[in-house]
Formats: C-alpha cells, structure tokens, sequence
C-alpha cells in the first residue's frame, strides 16, 4: 500500500574544477498519494523558475508500507 509520496526537485548549481556538475536537492514531502505524475510536473514547473538553478532532474519518491 501507497503510503508517503515526496517530490524531489535536482537543479544544477554551478560545476566543480574537474568540470563535473554541482547537484542540489530539494525535496516536498507529505504529497498526496492520490496527485497523479502530470499534476506534480505541474508543481514541478511552477517551482523551478522561483529556485534560480537550472534544473536537471524532477523526480516521484513514493514509500510502500509492507504488509506483515
């Protein structure tokens, strides 16, 4: 069963002196379980003009809970 549902947002921040990208996270927890992947795309590009990096990745986290 479904149980927690977080929106991870991974921007790029500047790059290292090898040249390697500088990845920052920001992640929303406590997202509705029921908010289908276009709604949190949504949200995900309401978010990132408001952050100033440039975006790499968005993704969903879900956790399930096991029954026992």
């Amino acid at each position: 069963m479904l149980s927690n549902s977080r929106l991870v947002i991974v921007f790029e921040s500047g790059y290292n002196q090898i040249g390697e990208p500088i990845l920052k996270t920001k992640s929303f927890n406590n997202i509705k379980t029921a908010a289908t992947n276009e709604q949190l795309k949504a949200v995900a590009d309401a978010l990132i003009p408001l952050q100033g990096w440039t975006p790499y990745q968005v993704d969903r986290a879900n956790t399930y809970a096991l029954d026992l």
